[in-house]
């Protein structure tokens, strides 16, 4: 097709918007086939599950009597209620609110990428829609999205904020930190993408004057927040008005503080790991491991920061700032591998930035003459070099965008037939001693009948009682020998024993040997037991 008849009928596609309507259409096939399946990938959306379908009854939770040593327990704030009233009207589509918040995390993703492309058509990047595209090969962002988490709509809530830090938009941040407070706990991250921006902008201001003679010397003052232009301190004001509206005009003003303290600093900057068995995603990676999961992006990202460092004078603002923003998400990233799902497409951010700007760059007529002169033989060997590239590369965007699988690990109806023995056959309330704080969601989904020990993280046990924290672990671990039950019943006033038998085989065969123990439920999956005092 000739160029002019070619673009002639892009321009036609992007009137009509098309190009929006195929790209929702490929995505939703995409994330619609990763939720084809009778998996919730982790036991959160069993939690989101339960908490939207306690709005859909007209009841806040502001407590969480279900969760009897922890923090939580009084004083309970959903850092995601956001997320769940904009899970509620799936809620209405089935009764399975399992089901219906699978549905919602396709649409969810969906959007997001929609957003993410017309973003990168903001930024005039070329070829958009292929870097569009490209989300899909982003192994890790793929298994994170298909999650149900708030992910995609963080993702989302971050490329508007990237848009009005660009456009200088003051309200929309402030609106955009009052909706980020309000969905997700990690609204903290708005503000170091807000301080990325700045020093990324004072980067791009330096290098583009001819008032400093040396490179290092303009990285030096670059980090100058008193030199900052007046409407940068202005979309900064914005944000943070917007975070601290969003905190205390709040249904769960002022508790929601120390909840967030919990939340931010303690599970995630200081991450007790060390001490306590949190969740895997808290955990640090490496960076090899890291790069194996986008190896294609990686190969890209990196020729491109080579060809732009040779004129590194003509980077525009938007690739700077998308690059350290990849940078400091890569860092993040070693840290907590659960960051990966933000440093990937980040990485993709810059990849298109980069790429725009190194075709801005070229002379192609230069190119074609050069070509022209090569000798055949070096012809041949670029040729070779750049077929045997396409047979590697292919390959791999190929396995990562299709092997993405959901963990069969947790069924819809995982633990169900055990927990509705328990309801059918307990007093309302009844305390269950169980085996781990991440299966809570589970227990709390399919049975509110009964009152549990521990969930969604540790450290909120470990806040209420250190001790008892230790304590739990050391039973569920099969350390503590003897009357088992008699310490159970003594220090958590536990009635019955909840345990998965396949993850705690030792505690198992502990209450088997505990003569004040009695087995009155067993499955393929679980056992539970009976205790009775001494």
């Amino acid at each position: 097709m000739p160029r002019k008849k070619r673009t002639t009928l892009l321009n036609k596609i992007t009137a009509l918007k098309l190009d929006y309507v195929l790209l929702f259409v490929l995505m939703s096939l995409y994330y619609g086939r990763l939720q084809w399946n009778n998996f919730i990938g982790d036991p959160d959306g069993f939690y989101h599950a339960k908490i939207t379908t306690f709005l859909g009854q007209g009841t806040l939770l502001k407590s969480l009597p279900w969760m009897q040593f922890t923090t939580l327990k009084e004083h309970y704030t959903d850092h995601h209620l956001l997320y769940h009233l904009l899970l509620l009207p799936f809620t209405y589509i089935t009764d399975n609110a399992l089901l219906a918040v699978k549905i919602a995390t396709v649409l969810f993703a969906v959007i997001m990428i929609l957003v993410f492309y017309w973003l990168l058509k903001q930024f005039k990047i070329v070829w958009p829609f292929v870097f569009a595209l490209l989300f899909i090969s982003l192994e890790a962002v793929s298994f994170r999205l298909a999650l149900v988490k708030a992910n995609s709509l963080s993702l989302l809530v971050i490329w508007l904020l990237i848009y009005a830090m660009f456009r200088q938009k003051t309200w929309l941040m402030a609106l955009l930190g009052f909706v980020f407070v309000w969905l997700y706990g990690g609204w903290a991250l708005s503000i170091i993408i807000f301080f990325i921006y700045f020093f990324s902008e004072k980067i791009y201001e330096r290098l583009n004057t001819n008032k400093l003679k040396l490179f290092w010397s303009k990285v030096v003052h670059t980090f100058n927040f008193k030199k900052g232009s007046a409407k940068n301190h202005r979309i900064f004001l914005g944000l943070i008005l917007g975070l601290l509206a969003g905190l205390v005009i709040n249904p769960y003003w002022p508790h929601n503080l120390y909840f967030y303290y919990q939340q931010i600093i303690q599970i995630g900057v200081i991450n007790l790991g060390g001490q306590l068995q949190v969740g895997g995603e808290w955990y640090g990676t490496s960076f090899m491991h890291i790069i194996s999961s986008l190896p294609h992006i990686f190969v890209l990202a990196s020729l491109l920061i080579l060809m732009l460092f040779i004129n590194y004078q003509k980077i525009s603002k938007k690739t700077w700032f998308s690059f350290l923003l990849s940078f400091v998400f890569l860092l993040l990233t070693v840290k907590s591998r659960r960051y990966i799902e933000y440093f990937s497409p980040f990485l993709l951010l810059f990849t298109a930035c980069a790429f725009t700007d190194v075709k801005s760059m070229v002379n192609w007529k230069k190119i074609k003459k050069f070509w022209s002169n090569n000798p055949t033989y070096l012809k041949v060997y670029l040729g070779l070099a750049g077929t045997l590239f396409t047979i590697l590369i292919l390959p791999v965007i190929f396995t990562k965008t299709w092997d993405v699988a959901i963990p069969q690990n947790w069924t819809l109806e995982k633990f169900r037939p055990g927990l509705l023995w328990l309801k059918q056959n307990t007093p309302a309330d009844t305390l269950i001693f169980h085996g781990d704080w991440d299966e809570w969601p589970i227990l709390f989904y399919h049975n509110d009948h009964n009152r549990y020990i521990v969930g969604l993280d540790p450290t909120f046990m470990y806040n209420f009682d250190a001790n008892l924290q230790q304590e739990h672990t050391d039973i569920t671990a099969g350390k503590i020998k003897g009357i088992v039950s008699e310490k159970i019943k003594k220090d958590f006033g536990a009635d019955y024993v909840f345990i998965e038998k396949k993850e705690h085989a030792a505690f198992g065969n502990n209450l088997d040997m505990d003569s004040f123990a009695t087995l009155v439920y067993e499955d393929e999956e679980v056992a539970i037991y009976h205790l009775i005092s001494p």
